[in-house]
C-alpha cells in the first residue's frame, strides 16, 4: 500500500475538528533588533526532560515567526486565567509595542520578553525547527524558569477562552 493514495480532510472541516482541542493560551514572544515580539499560542508542548525542551508551533506569516528565526530565542509565557485581555492583545486586537504596556514585563537568558505575572515562563534557545506546511516547529531548551504565584491557566476552546471550573 505504500503507492495509495491518501485523501486528507479539508483544511476547514479540520480547524472545526481541532476546535474541540482544549489548550492552554499561552503568549510566546522573542526580541530581535531590539524590537518586541509576542503572539497568543496554544500549540506549545513539553518534548522533554533530559534535556528540558518544549515546541511552539508558529505561522510562518506571523511576525514573531521571523524574529524568533533571527534571535533563535522565544519565551513561553503560560497565561493565568484572569489574563484574557492579554491573550486577546496578542492574538490580533492590538500590534506592536502597544500590547507589551498591559502588564509587566522582564527578560532572563535569552533576552526574550517574560511576563512577570505569568504561571510560568520558559526561556528557550531555539536548538531545531522543522517546516511542515503554513506552520515551523521550534524546538527550544529551556535555559531559565520564572515561576509566578500559583493559580490556574487560562484555556482555549471551542473558539473561546475558558477557565477551569
Amino acid at each position: 500500500m505504500e503507492n495509495a493514495v491518501h485523501r486528507l480532510v479539508d483544511p476547514e472541516e479540520f480547524k472545526t475538528g481541532m476546535r474541540s482541542l482544549a489548550g492552554a493560551v499561552n503568549i510566546v514572544t522573542s526580541m530581535y533588533a531590539g524590537c518586541r515580539y509576542g503572539m497568543t499560542a496554544t500549540a506549545v508542548c513539553s518534548v522533554s526532560v533530559a534535556p528540558p525542551t518544549v515546541l511552539v508551533c508558529v505561522n510562518r506569516n506571523a511576525k514573531t515567526h521571523a524574529a524568533i528565526e533571527k534571535a533563535g530565542a522565544f519565551c513561553v509565557n503560560v497565561l493565568r486565567d484572569e489574563q484574557c485581555e492579554l491573550s486577546i492583545a496578542f492574538s490580533g486586537a492590538q500590534s506592536g509595542e502597544v500590547r507589551f504596556r498591559i502588564a509587566e514585563w522582564s527578560e532572563l537568558a535569552t533576552g526574550s520578553p517574560v511576563l512577570v505575572c505569568s504561571l510560568v515562563s520558559l526561556d528557550c534557545r531555539v536548538i531545531k525547527k522543522v517546516t511542515h506546511g503554513t506552520h515551523t516547529i521550534f524546538l527550544g531548551a529551556v535555559e531559565q524558569i520564572l515561576f509566578g504565584e500559583k493559580g490556574r491557566p487560562l484555556l482555549y476552546v471551542e473558539g473561546k477562552h475558558a477557565k477551569i471550573a
